[in-house]
């Protein structure tokens, strides 16, 4: 009997004779003599796959999954390949990358996404006093003379004791204050500038800002009018109405067909969900009575539409609205109360991410550097800009052949946690792609020395994590385990396969029906971003101009004009122009097609039928394929070699104690 046999044969009876021994019925397997508990399956169930077991057979699939799993952790720990630096150095990028990610999370985005949250639950409406900047200034140059302007408003505003209205009429610069008196309206968290939800949502209604907030369009002082509780749940209906933006009077008819639909709604001849059925121009919501769905407040939400919605009551329906998609009647289905946080947290970390990261990053990274004593070292920066040559780049190769031995063991910055020589910084900026392509100037150094304390400071700040953050300590060990794997199968299964050109290609031979290219068309295109201007081009061609002269002067496909409009083969399916050229002869031209945003003219070029690629053209397919199953092979054997080797049992009978049948309640 072969040894691979002989393994097979003792793996089997091991399983089959696991169901007679008298073990613990919280143990599933195990490996080594260590068991795997019930427990221990549960939850990397739930956290591979989400959901309970539909079936006995899953679970006992995922038994013998997460079984191999550990026996291949066990193998690569026996052949030491947790020793290998290049496994060390990459589980310990790993590491700090993950530390990074969790420190931010938990001294940054956390706080701030419970105070966005709970400043969202309230909007807030308020009323501004703008001072614009002078001419000549702007926020990226001089302000002195807007500063001492808004200066001057600051000190009338807490001294005059005149109301808010009159000063808004006497000093804002806002074009539109005879209409709107300075009032913006209702706003909410997340939605305006950070630094103004920090300033107005500390003020009760009544109460102005303590001193100006300084935007892209000047100074600004702001009441707060009044607060109430948010609205962020609603569920909207819509009519719509596309506009011909070719029709100049289509805005007129549009408005009146919409307010005819409003008056029938209105005097109760028809429901808003029927007329949305038989009128709406929405192919989505327009069968299913205009419904849209639940929507939250500030979710990409055009403005229009959303100022609309939001002063609407359950049951109302809105005048005509304009939005760039066309006219709107919107009906106020439902509203719900704001979902909690935890549900809130993706949408509210995209808010915080985009809006106000950047800023808390720079606070806590200048606070570390104080709290750590960062300083960098002047005298080695004088001395590496005499060393190295004017002329070199952060890029140029060599560039740091000219620093001595002495000079790279120096300190370029010191903490109290430690130093950061010379060496280590001449490392990170060859491999840290944000400082490519820089002259080495004082600025650059000094810039590279707070990317080295930051980074080292943070590390710091996170050196307990494995001990204080289960999370943390349970992917770092699934990490740890899953590298460890991606390097036995690299060295005992795909490295084991070394298939010659002539085995691949005898195996091609015998499956070359699978290998083959579809119908394909090539064609050349006219792209215009008007119809009517691909009408004009029409009328040209059939007039007799050349396709590939008009397509060389006028398409605006960018980059295509170089090759006279031409694209690749295409696959018959692979986009409207190609499943419309496929139906075409060779020569024949046809549009304008409505595509991506424009209007296309297409001419057929050239069409191929499908054929059975050549060698060469499945070559690489072949490659990947004929490889995946030698090793989808070599792993089966493989895996019973091991599971010999490290004394698998596995106890499927005790499978039965593994998520037990939800009990329902009567």
């Amino acid at each position: 009997m072969s040894f691979s046999k002989c393994i097979f044969v003792l793996v089997f009876v091991s399983i089959v004779f696991s169901g007679c021994s008298s073990v613990p019925r919280d143990v599933l397997a195990t490996i080594d003599g260590t068991p795997l508990s019930v427990s221990d399956y549960e939850e990397m169930f739930l956290r591979t796959r989400l959901n309970r077991p539909h079936n006995d057979e899953e679970k006992r699939e995922f038994l013998t999954t997460l079984t191999d799993f550990r026996v291949k952790v066990a193998e690569a720990e026996r052949l030491g390949l947790q020793n290998d630096p290049d496994f060390i150095q990459e589980v310990k990028e790993y590491r700090d990358n993950l530390a990074l990610s969790f420190l931010y999370e938990q001294r940054l985005a956390e706080p701030a996404l419970r105070t966005l949250y709970d400043r969202r639950l309230e909007e807030i409406k308020i009323q501004q006093l703008v001072v614009k900047w002078a001419p000549g200034e702007g926020p990226d140059a001089d302000t002195s003379m807007t500063w001492e302007k808004a200066r001057v408003v600051e000190s009338i505003i807490k001294a005059s004791g005149l109301p808010f209205d009159s000063l808004v009429t006497l000093y804002s610069d806002d074009g539109g204050k005879a209409r709107t008196r300075g009032v913006i309206g209702w706003i909410i968290a997340g939605t305006t500038f950070p630094w103004l939800d920090d300033m107005i949502y500390d003020l009760q209604p009544g109460q102005v800002t303590p001193h100006p907030l300084r935007t892209v369009f000047g100074y600004h002082f702001f009441k707060v009018l009044d607060r109430k509780p948010a609205r962020q749940r609603l569920r909207p209906a819509q009519i719509l109405y596309r506009l011909d933006l070719e029709q100049r009077n289509d805005t007129t008819a549009g408005v009146a067909f919409l307010g005819a639909l409003r008056d029938s709604i209105q005097q109760g001849l028809a429901t808003f969900e029927e007329l949305a059925m038989r009128h709406s121009q929405d192919t989505v919501s327009g069968p299913i009575g205009g419904d849209l769905g639940w929507m939250t407040r500030g979710t990409n939400i055009e403005a229009n539409f959303e100022d609309a919605l939001l002063n609407l009551q359950v049951g109302e329906v809105s005048r005509v609205v304009r939005t760039p998609f066309g006219l709107h009647l919107i009906k106020m289905l439902a509203e719900e109360a704001p979902e909690p946080l935890e549900k809130q947290k993706d949408h509210l970390r995209r808010i915080y991410r985009n809006e106000r990261f950047a800023t808390d990053f720079l606070h806590f990274t200048t606070q570390l550097r104080r709290q750590y004593n960062y300083a960098i070292n002047a005298n080695v920066v004088e001395r590496l800009l005499g060393r190295i040559d004017s002329s070199h780049s952060t890029s140029t190769p060599g560039w740091d052949k000219a620093l001595t031995r002495e000079d790279r063991a120096a300190y370029l910055l010191r903490t109290d946690i430690g130093p950061v020589t010379v060496d280590e910084a001449v490392a990170f900026i060859k491999s840290e792609p944000t400082v490519q392509m820089r002259r080495f100037t004082a600025a650059v150094l000094d810039t590279v020395a707070l990317m080295l304390a930051d980074r080292r400071l943070a590390l710091h700040e996170s050196r307990d994590f494995e001990n204080s953050i289960p999370e943390f300590r349970r992917l770092l060990q699934e990490y740890r385990s899953t590298a460890l794997i991606t390097r036995l199968e690299e060295r005992e299964v795909w490295n084991a396969i070394q298939p010659g050109e002539e085995e691949m290609q005898a195996w091609w031979r015998e499956r070359k029906s699978e290998f083959t290219l579809p119908p394909r068309v090539k064609i050349a295109e006219i792209f215009t971003h008007t119809e009517k201007m691909s009408m004009i081009f029409r009328d040209s061609l059939y007039a007799g101009y050349d396709f590939g002269y008009l397509a060389s002067r006028y398409t605006q496909r960018p980059g295509y004009f170089r090759n006279n409009g031409e694209w690749d083969f295409m696959d018959y399916n692979q986009n409207e122009l190609a499943r419309t050229a496929a139906g075409m002869a060779v020569g024949q031209i046809a549009g304008p097609i409505p595509f991506e945003g424009g209007f296309s003219l297409i001419k057929v070029l050239d069409k191929h039928d499908a054929r059975e690629q050549t060698w060469e053209e499945a070559r690489s397919s072949v490659i990947g394929m004929y490889k995946s199953e030698r090793a989808a092979a070599r792993r089966a054997e493989w895996v019973r070699e091991l599971r010999a080797r490290h004394q698998v049992v596995e106890y499927p009978g005790n499978l039965d104690a593994a998520f037990p049948p939800v009990k329902m309640e009567n």
